[in-house]
């Protein structure tokens, strides 16, 4: 197939070579969002890659879809990377047949959201949660919905680069959060956990990621200084320790020294109250990758909630003390532990990429 590939790749965008090592042939196109500067996605130069400025852009998809043939538009991810700017130039120059993939989004209904999901020829949704959000924010076809996520972690990143527990030196549970936190009361609040955490004599590990949000007091990473010094404070306890960004080859060497990976706390009463029901958050893949069982709370987050317990890749906690006594529980934490380690192939991108151009031959040639 001729795959035209539009919009942000996300994190690892290298993953999306897999479909031309497996024979079809890629073009890529992205368009920033109007508040973005454009941020280009790192793909070799034997991919012809077209960075289109926001605005009107019908005529040009047209123009790239014919010279290259393309079969199917392969369109992704979230609400705020451009991506829907750029589907919504496709729709209307009639530029497919196109699939859909959608993760992250306001839980606000849209117009332009609307059409990428009852517009396009094919529809991928992360999971259940969301197509049923979806079904009832937009009544969207269960004829051409798909389930699959797209977050997926490259295969060269679950390295054979175990390290020792750091439990064994202090006899004390380690407890990873990656991805970054905030002091705003959402999901990526930490700050009662990690007080309620250091009673109990389990540390916590932050590391700090890389994103930037279009608004600059939002930002949820140890990076934003604000948010740092909360941290700090709490640090120092000295069961709270924080730690720079590391790249992914690191993940494994890096975070398996640790006994767990936390998801996200559930959060009450803000605006992502609805998101967080249907979220597979990105730092799932990466704790599996380093043999970690997941830590995830129960009563709100439902997507998440349903994995582990029917993947058996971690554990459901009720409240930050039923946490602590799990992670004090050195012979579950080691059988869970083993059980992601014998698992944790199942969880690269080359192991779905199959199941992902099978979706495309469905719609690829249609009109």
């Amino acid at each position: 197939m001729n795959i035209l590939v539009a919009g942000r790749l996300g994190r690892y965008p290298e993953r999306i070579m897999t479909l031309a090592e497996r024979g079809h042939r890629l073009t890529y196109v992205t368009m920033p969002a109007p508040a973005q500067r454009p941020t280009p996605d790192v793909l070799p130069s034997s991919v012809p890659q077209y960075r289109l400025p926001a605005g009107p852009a019908g005529a040009e998809l047209t123009r790239i879809a014919a010279e290259h043939r393309v079969d199917v538009v392969y369109s992704l991810k979230n609400v705020w990377d451009g991506s829907l700017q750029l589907l919504g130039e496709l729709l209307d120059a009639g530029v497919g047949p196109v699939v859909r993939h959608h993760k992250e989004h306001f839980c606000e209904a849209a117009d332009l959201e609307r059409r990428a999901l009852t517009e396009t020829a094919g529809q991928i949704y992360i999971n259940q949660e969301s197509l049923d959000y979806f079904r009832g924010a937009y009544g969207v076809s269960d004829a051409s919905a798909h389930l699959l996520d797209p977050d997926y972690l490259p295969a060269r990143y679950f390295t054979d680069e175990l390290t020792g527990k750091l439990h064994a030196r202090d006899s004390e549970p380690h407890l990873l959060v990656a991805g970054g936190v905030s002091s705003t009361r959402g999901r990526t609040d930490i700050r009662e956990l990690c007080a309620a955490l250091s009673r109990r004599r389990v540390h916590v590990h932050i590391y700090g990621g890389k994103y930037i949000g279009p608004n600059a007091q939002s930002i949820w990473s140890v990076d934003n200084a604000h948010a740092r010094a909360e941290y700090a404070r709490l640090a120092e306890s000295g069961y709270v320790h924080l730690h720079d960004h590391i790249p992914p080859e690191r993940f494994v060497a890096e975070w398996s020294r640790y006994d767990a990976g936390l998801m996200h706390v559930v959060a009450q009463g803000t605006h992502e109250v609805g998101f967080q029901r249907m979220n597979r958050p990105n730092r799932l893949v990466p704790y599996l990758a380093a043999g970690l069982p997941v830590a995830q709370q129960r009563g709100g987050q439902e997507a998440m909630e349903r994995i582990v317990r029917q993947e058996g890749i971690g554990f459901l906690f009720d409240g930050y003390d039923d946490l602590a006594d799990v992670l004090h529980d050195r012979a579950r934490l080691d059988r869970l532990g083993a059980d992601v380690l014998a698992r944790r192939g199942e969880y690269t991108f080359e192991r779905h990429a199959d199941a992902l151009l099978e979706v495309f031959a469905g719609y690829a040639g249609r009109r």
